[in-house]
């Protein structure tokens, strides 16, 4: 049997520790997705899919809440959020936002 590196333990603790806020967040949004989509109806693999596409996505905003103008302890509330739009409405507002985006840019030039 291979024994672990020492301090693996310590470390992986320690950044636990450092992004708990965050991994709280995308367990919420995980959790949350998964219980709409399961009183949505939808199928399992679209309740899999769905959950963990909002995890990564909660996980992903979550270093950048305070350049999108959020205070750094709002990540729960966003994760939260993120976690009852569910990932196809997620999606669509990013489309709908990045194609806003690219029209703005081309009217400019």
């Amino acid at each position: 049997m291979q024994k672990l590196p020492p301090g693996l333990l310590e470390q992986t603790m320690k950044w636990i520790a450092t992004y708990l806020p965050a991994l709280y967040a995308a367990c919420a949004a995980v959790s949350i997705s998964a219980l709409m989509s399961i009183y949505d109806g939808k199928s399992l693999v679209q309740t899999i899919t769905g959950s963990i596409a909002c995890g990564i996505m909660t996980l992903a905003i979550a270093g950048s809440l305070e350049f999108l103008g959020f205070p750094a302890n709002a990540v729960t509330f966003l994760g939260a959020s993120i976690g009852f739009l569910g990932a196809e409405k997620v999606r669509n507002k990013v489309t709908s936002f990045i194609e806003g985006r690219e029209k703005g840019q081309k009217g400019e030039q």
